[in-house]
């Protein structure tokens, strides 16, 4: 005890190398060298001295706890590593699953959490904790990472269950693999979509509801505006059921703009009702007074009806439909009058019911009159029907007679008397049995009527059918058209006697004129053979006609007459002279066989009109000997002409065996050439005989129809094909979009190509009308690519000229702005202008990333003057209050912050120095030659080992976090000068 107080235990030396050999002898299995072990890890001043300490201890949860405690930066940053060791299983630190995964929950931050659970497989089948730790990250990249590439089906969906951003959920589902992970991403993504949008639609729906609640208050019609607002209110009413899925702003802001409306719809009702009202009660007089014009005009057309189409078989039905309509009006003018409806009108219907009423009073007896008009309207018909049978001369069939009368009656009297009332069916009967029997008395004495005697009985009963006509109101129009076509028999029967006496007295004066008008040409033999016609029609003609063409017939007569007597003396000199002119034409030579026909008939001609005279027969065969002589030419040529016809005919009829063996179920164009070839040689076939040829040409068109036809039905499909490409390229022609009906242009041209031919009628016709259309379009896109071309030109002189302005001297992002507006506007530019324009851009943004790096060079060469000078100048010094504040701008963030801010680390100075020499290869003086071998050594078994490598910068900044730079460290100091004179970019 007593040596206790002069010799201290060596742990307790205030020599550090002497408390680092002490802990090699303390054993943590003791619980005293334990407690000593721990005072030294968390107490001791000295780093290397915790750190040896802790490494003795070596548990999880003291280098844990030192990680979170100790303010040393080297103690810190090895415990840090080592805790991160022991969490990735490597290294001599053991810890248990429950230890890992409390830490991970309660103490790790987002760094350490993602890199041990990526490396880590056995912590993906807590899917507990690793939902804690992924919710504990909180970085989307991160846990997409574990979705994709460590989780299982089953953490997956756990994971899909927290996620609620779309473009996460978006990202995911172009990645994910798995069929049923992705068909519920899918789902989620619709999920929220559907959540997404109800908001939205439920807005929308509400905002439209309101915008027609509040139209409402444009509509000045009070009964409509009711009922919408009913309806409205009730659709306002059942959305706002959901309206707990709108946010608080939205609900407030719907409540207060329905309140408004609301009100507003209120104080338009109550502003409009009364004059609405008016104008209902105006309006309801208005109806009621359109109403009575109506009804009375329905009763009487009803009326009109009655008497016009059933005056004779109406029954007491009939009647009483009528009465009805009549009734109505009655009522519709009471309510007129009852709402002051117009005096005028109301006097004007009130006449008009009177006049109906008397008219249906009267009624009964224009019935009567009405039927027996219709008995004597039968009795016409049938003396029509009699005269027709008299004037074609058939006989009357009495018996036939009376039946057609009695038939006539049954249908006329009978049709609808059987729904009628008892007294009107015998009243009808009683009518039709007089019509019978009056037909019957009449037929007794039928087979003795004369056309005068059915004229005289037409006569009487012409008389009496207007009488009776005169005591109705109305005369059906129906009886009135039987009347006529009845009498048009007997107006016609006179007017065709009267046009045939008209005929025959034109036709006599006619031929009188023919005669006369021969005579004056001297053509006399013709006028006396007319005449002679003229004699035969003149004496078959009534005695009348005889009379009114009486003395030109008999001056015609004397002319005639005194003709036949001169008629041998002309023709005695004139025959001979006809011969003569025959036998000169014979001997002629023949120039035109027409002309040679048309002299010979002419010859003939002359030699007839002139008759026949004493030595008419020797003339006759010299005259007849001569013309023969003469038409022999003639005769020789249509003999030719006979032969070719005969030709033409074997031609037509071979033709027409051809078509016949055409086989139809070749291919339509081959058919097509085929039918115009032979169409084509049938034309040229040449002519045939008139009579040859009608039965040819019907052989010929029976032959060549199921042709024909084929080839019509192609031709049609192809015009109506090609009517089709006419249409759609004219209406190509109206588009706004030029370049995609152009591309639609050409396409339709390849169509029409392969288009067969459409007949020759139409095929030009559509060409011509696709043509234009096409050309039309062309023409606008020709026009387009001039004017794009000029406006393509201006905008890439524009652009090069904002090009050649940029300021090379301005900023980064200035110049980028520029660039990249200017690429902006160059989009739509031709590729060639573009490129042209590109390498422009090129050249620009090379040039300013020269300038940048020379700039950059610059900088960094500067800063590294400015801790040069901070390290000779105050680093030396140990005041750093005196850095200038160019100095301070030129350092940055980062090197103020090391030289301002000095903190101790676990290599020497010198160390420091040489191990900066090595990492930028300078060379370290003679005497540090097996410092540098040991400073590469450990360098290099940090990377292996531990995968650390230590920069320049971080070398120079533990250089300067040892503070003040001693006289015996001044040598260091030139020597980290040369390094930053050499190489710059440490401090970069």
């Amino acid at each position: 005890m007593i040596f206790s107080r002069f010799f201290a235990p060596s742990h307790t030396s205030q020599n550090p190398e002497k408390r680092l050999e002490a802990i090699q002898n303390l054993s943590p299995e003791k619980p005293t060298d334990k407690t000593i072990l721990h005072e030294l890890a968390f107490n001791d001043a000295n780093a290397d001295v915790s750190l040896a300490a802790l490494s003795k201890l070596n548990t999880f949860v003291l280098w844990l706890k030192m990680s979170q405690s100790t303010q040393h930066a080297k103690v810190k940053k090895i415990a840090e590593r080592t805790v991160e060791a022991a969490l990735m299983g490597q290294g001599d630190v053991n810890i248990n699953a429950n230890e890992k995964a409390s830490f991970l929950r309660e103490s790790a931050n987002g760094e350490l959490i993602q890199t041990v659970l990526v490396n880590d497989a056995s912590l993906l089948a807590d899917k507990s904790l690793v939902m804690t730790l992924l919710h504990k990250v909180d970085k989307p990249a991160f846990t997409q990472t574990i979705f994709l590439q460590h989780a299982d089906n089953a953490l997956q969906q756990a994971i899909l269950a927290t996620i609620e951003d779309s473009s996460v959920l978006q990202k995911l589902e172009k990645k994910c693999r798995d069929n049923a992970i992705h068909g519920a991403i899918v789902a989620k993504l619709q999920l929220l979509k559907a959540q997404a949008e109800k908001p939205i639609e439920l807005m929308r729906r509400v905002t439209l509801c309101l915008s027609k609640y509040q139209a409402l208050v444009d509509k000045s019609d009070v009964e409509d505006i009711d009922k919408r607002q009913v309806k409205l209110l009730g659709e306002y009413n059942d959305l706002m059921l959901d309206a707990s899925i709108l946010s608080a702003e939205d609900k407030t802001a719907i409540d207060a703009k329905f309140s408004r409306i609301n009100e507003k719809v209120i104080r338009h009702l109550s502003r409009i009702r009364p004059e609405w009202e008016a104008q209902k009660a105006a309006k309801e007089k208005a109806d009621i007074e359109a109403l009575c014009k109506q009804h009375l005009s329905h009763a009487t057309t009803q009326v009109n009806w009655l008497y016009g189409e059933r005056l004779c078989e109406a029954t007491l039905a009939d009647v009483a439909v009528v009465n009805e309509s009549v009734r109505a009006l009655e009522v519709s003018a009471d309510h007129m009058a009852s709402l002051g409806g117009s005096a005028k009108l109301l006097d004007e219907v009130r006449a008009g019911i009177a006049a109906l009423n008397n008219s249906l009073e009267a009624f009964s007896m224009q019935q009567q009159y009405g039927q027996k008009l219709l008995i004597c309207l039968s009795q016409v018909e049938s003396l029509a029907e009699e005269s027709k049978q008299l004037a074609a001369g058939t006989p009357i069939e009495p018996a036939k007679s009376a039946q057609d009368a009695k038939e006539k009656g049954e249908k006329e009297q009978t049709t609808d008397v059987s729904k009628a009332a008892s007294t009107d069916a015998t009243e009808s009967a009683s009518v039709e049995d007089k019509a019978v029997q009056d037909q019957n008395f009449e037929d007794k004495n039928v087979s003795q009527k004369t056309p005068e005697s059915i004229e005289a009985e037409f006569k009487a009963l012409s008389e009496k059918y207007h009488n009776l006509r005169n005591e109705l109101i109305s005369v059906p129009s129906a009886l009135n058209k039987r009347w006529h076509a009845a009498s048009r028999v007997f107006s016609q029967k006179k007017q065709a006697k009267k046009a045939e006496v008209d005929y025959a007295l034109r036709q006599c004066r006619k031929q009188i004129s023919v005669v006369d008008n021969l005579i004056a040409q001297g053509k006399y033999r013709a006028a006396i053979t007319k005449f002679e016609k003229l004699s035969a029609s003149f004496e078959s003609m009534p005695e009348n006609v005889k009379k009114q063409l009486a003395k030109r017939f008999e001056k015609t007569a004397e002319d005639i007459a005194h003709l036949e007597g001169w008629q041998d003396y002309i023709a005695a000199p004139r025959k001979p002279a006809l011969v003569e002119e025959a036998q000169a034409l014979a001997a002629s030579p023949v120039e035109d066989i027409k002309e040679r026909g048309e002299a010979i008939r002419y010859l003939r001609q002359q030699w007839l009109s002139l008759g026949a005279g004493s030595d008419d027969d020797t003339q006759q065969s010299a005259f007849d000997a001569a013309l023969e002589l003469a038409f022999q030419p003639c005769r020789e040529h249509y003999a030719a002409l006979d032969a070719e016809r005969e030709k033409a005919l074997k031609a037509r009829q071979a033709l027409i065996d051809q078509v016949a063996a055409i086989d139809l179920s070749q291919d339509e164009a081959v058919l097509a050439k085929v039918f115009d070839r032979t169409v084509k040689q049938w034309h040229e076939c040449g002519q045939v005989e008139k009579r040859d040829y009608e039965s040819l040409k019907q052989r010929w068109n029976k032959t060549i129809s199921p042709l024909q036809t084929k080839v019509n039905q192609w031709h049609g499909m192809n015009k109506k094909a090609k009517q089709e490409l006419v249409a759609q390229a004219s209406a190509l022609s109206a588009q706004e979009d030029i370049a995609s009906a152009t591309e639609t242009a050409q396409q339709l041209q390849h169509n029409w190509k392969s288009i067969g031919h459409a007949g020759k009628r139409d095929e030009s016709r559509l060409w011509r009308e696709f043509r234009l259309a096409n050309d039309a379009l062309f023409g606008r896109l020709k026009e387009q690519r001039k004017a794009q071309s000029s406006a393509f030109d201006e905008t890439l002189n524009t652009l090069f000229t904002q090009l050649n302005a940029i300021d090379s001297e301005s900023d980064e992002s200035t110049i980028a702005s520029s660039i990249q507006d200017i690429e902006t506007r160059a989009k739509d530019l031709p590729g060639a202008m573009r490129a042209k324009l590109d390498k422009k851009i090129t050249v620009i943004q090379k040039q300013q990333q020269t300038r940048a790096q020379q700039r950059h060079v610059r900088k960094v060469q500067q800063r590294a003057q400015s801790v040069i000078t901070v390290l000779s100048e105050s680093l030396r010094a140990g005041d750093f209050t005196s850095i200038s504040d160019d100095d301070a701008d030129l350092l940055g963030k980062r090197w103020k912050s090391a030289l301002s801010k000095p903190t101790p680390v676990q290599q020497s100075r010198h160390w420091l120095t040489v191990a900066l020499e090595a990492a930028t290869d300078i060379p370290s003086p003679q005497s540090d030659s097996s410092m540098r071998t040991n400073v590469q050594l450990t360098m290099m078994t940090a990377k292996l080992e531990k995968g650390e490598s230590l920069s320049p910068a971080q070398l120079l900044e533990d250089w300067i976090a040892h503070g003040k730079v001693d006289d015996q460290e001044t040598h260091l100091l030139e020597r980290v000068v040369n390094v930053l004179d050499n190489n710059p970019e440490v401090v970069a």
